[in-house]
């Protein structure tokens, strides 16, 4: 894992093949928030929360990212009104990554993840990963980039208390399109493929201005992931985003 850091921090310290002018440092982020209750002869709660942040600087770009989703079920037994609370879903997910671009369009990228789902095959997995990345379409209404990497995944709790490491590769396509002013399509998609799971997950969303920083967010998310627990998890989130 150290091998691989001291890899990712090399490569993106190769230097620039083409000399461009660096536009002033840039900081930006969203915080998303969405919550939903239902009632009747059960109870459900489902809140959904995501921060994320990026700062451009040069030729680095720096983004980070926490999400957080909880879901829980209350039941009420008919027949002796014992009341029990059932955590359905819990997932906490943070992400950094840091790339140097090369050209206009290509970058060098360090990737790291670390995930807690109760429902996935595993406890915990965290992973880092060193690849490359294309800007193939970038205007000022499409966005397009795509990602390819590799790197090492660390795997702990698969239900008998194992922890293990494996060799690892990723891809990642994200795509934009403002369609018309105060208005865009998102697509995140995201594999994580290695010998003991292949994970895959996608966020597919709109967002509508309701003011400069307050945006109606939109999404649905999937994530599959072929492990042990044979994991296919849907979402669909309406919520506020700010912008800042």
């Amino acid at each position: 894992m150290r091998a691989l850091f001291c890899l990712g921090l090399a490569a993106c310290s190769l230097p620039a093949l083409a000399e461009e002018a660096a536009p002033a440092p840039a900081f930006s982020g969203a915080a998303d928030v969405a919550y939903l209750k239902s009632t009747g002869s059960s109870e459900k709660e489902t809140f959904k929360g995501r921060l994320e942040a990026k700062y451009v600087t040069g030729v680095w770009t720096h983004e980070g990212a926490l999400e957080g989703i909880n879901e829980s079920t209350e039941i009420t037994d008919p027949v002796t009104l014992e009341t029990t609370n059932n955590r359905t879903k819990e997932r906490y997910l943070a992400q950094a990554k840091t790339s140097r671009r090369f050209t206009a369009r290509d970058y060098l990228f360090l990737k790291l993840q670390a995930e807690t789902d109760k429902q996935s095959s595993y406890d915990y997995q965290a992973f880092a990963a060193v690849g490359y990345g294309r800007d193939v379409i970038k205007t000022d209404t499409m966005k397009l980039a795509l990602e390819i990497g590799a790197g090492n995944r660390h795997n702990e709790g698969n239900g008998a208390g194992d922890t293990e490491d494996e060799a690892m590769g990723n891809a990642a396509l994200n795509y934009e399109w403002k369609f018309r002013p105060g208005a865009r399509f998102f697509e995140e998609a995201a594999l994580e493929t290695g010998e003991k799971s292949t994970v895959v997950r996608s966020r597919t969303g709109l967002e509508f201005d309701l003011t400069n920083v307050l945006k109606l967010a939109i999404a649905y998310e999937y994530k599959r992931d072929d492990g042990p627990a044979d994991l296919e998890d849907t979402l669909t989130v309406v919520g506020l985003s700010y912008k800042f």
